[in-house]
């Protein structure tokens, strides 16, 4: 395993850029073209689609790069992910029989459900390439996804007006980069053998990492529980929630650039015990998303509402203050998802997950309660209420592990 090259930030994050740019690009296609009830529809479909996806990550990359001793095949990651996107699809369409939606509802969530169990598949053999150095390649592949991706939705969607059709492009385009470019690549850099004893490990991945899974998909849950309760109790907010939700896309898109090229640095550094280098290089990543968050909070609130306008062309006016909060909890959330990363990679989980749970349960609560009489500005203040205890709390777990580990050692 080796360090990061020039080659795999540029592609990695060109690719990261333009996989996060594909919703926003969407939702612009879906206001010009199908208009904002539509923009609405698609945007909680697209969130559930982020949480089932979530579930089919499980312990993710940043688990299956951090195994720096090789204790699992990377056959037994890969079979791990194609069972769990079996099971979101499965998933996927229990949650719809049992929120009683609709037909139309129902195909649009399962397909995008499907769509992300691609991309869930995908990442399994992205974290292959990045072991082995190749993580340019997986760079390219999202690069190559994303813009098949947007052209197939686009055109689809303006023959058709169907989203659900339009969705059905975006998963061809998918299934056609992983056939004819990402397996060819994979079999360059790796052998991947699945027996007996690779099924018997799956099961093992999936028990270690599930406190890396919680942590995760909670950490996600926060935004989505104010949307799902805005969805059942007003309905119409749907659309402007969705939109004034990018930031999120922005600032998270940040992170990922930023860490996950150095996901395997920082597990070495910590494998081999040089703790000042680390502290470091992990410093400088949380300032960055820091910084760089706050500056998408000042565009926000300077030109937010009439960038929205320009591009979508509804008013926002009413809602300039519940952009800025949710980008400062957009901001606040991004920095608990390094912290989590970086627990990750310490293994540490128990407290996290027991301040994860607290933390959604609580927003769940009051956001059944709050979102009721007072719609979205409620939703926005309690996800950033909520992130910002995250926020302080993980890194303070952080903080604690690595004291520990020190006075260890």
């Amino acid at each position: 395993m080796s360090a990061p090259t020039k080659r795999d930030y540029v592609w990695n994050t060109l690719g990261v850029l333009l996989q996060n740019a594909l919703s926003p690009l969407i939702l612009v296609v879906i206001s010009r073209e199908n208009g904002l009830v539509a923009v609405g529809s698609f945007a909680f479909a697209f969130s559930v689609s982020i949480m089932f996806w979530a579930i089919g990550m499980w312990g993710g990359r940043t688990y299956q790069v951090s195994d720096t001793r090789g204790e699992f095949a990377d056959a037994s990651y890969i079979v791990a992910r194609l069972a769990l996107a079996a099971c979101i699809l499965v998933g996927s369409w229990i949650f719809c029989l049992a929120n009683s939606y609709d037909r139309q509802k129902t195909s649009l969530i399962v397909v995008l459900v499907l769509f992300k169990a691609i991309e869930s598949i995908a990442d399994g053999l992205y974290g292959v390439l990045q072991v082995h150095g190749k993580l340019y390649i997986a760079g390219r592949s999202l690069a190559y996804k994303a813009v098949l991706g947007i052209l197939t939705f686009t055109l689809v969607n303006l023959l058709t007006r169907d989203l659900v059709l339009a969705s059905l492009g975006l998963v061809m385009a998918n299934v056609v980069v992983s056939l004819v470019y990402d397996l060819p690549r994979l079999m360059g850099v790796a052998t991947i053998h699945i027996d007996r004893h690779e099924l018997r490990s799956v099961v093992t991945i999936l028990r270690r990492s599930l406190p890396v899974f919680i942590a995760s998909f909670l950490a996600m849950f926060s935004l989505n529980i104010p949307r799902y309760f805005i969805d059942v109790f007003h309905n119409e907010q749907n659309g402007y929630f969705g939109i004034l939700a990018m930031p999120i896309t922005l600032i998270l898109l940040v992170m990922t650039f930023l860490l996950q090229p150095n996901v395997l640095r920082i597990s070495q550094l910590y494998a081999s015990g040089k703790r000042q280098e680390m502290r470091r290089l992990v410093l400088s990543l949380t300032a960055l998303t820091a910084v760089v968050g706050g500056a998408i909070v000042l565009a926000a609130f300077l030109v937010g509402v009439p960038l929205l306008k320009a591009v979508f062309g509804s008013d926002f006016s009413p809602y300039r203050a519940e952009l800025v909060v949710i980008t400062v909890g957009a901001v606040l959330n991004a920095l608990v998802s390094v912290g989590i990363a970086l627990l990750t990679i310490v293994r540490r989980f128990g407290g996290q997950l027991v301040m994860q749970l607290s933390t959604n349960i609580t927003l769940a609560i009051l956001s059944y309660i709050a979102i009721k009489d007072y719609g979205m500005t409620a939703g926005v203040w309690l996800f950033l209420g909520i992130s910002g205890i995250q926020c302080v709390t993980v890194f303070v777990l952080y903080g604690s592990a690595i004291a520990e580990k020190v006075s260890h050692d």
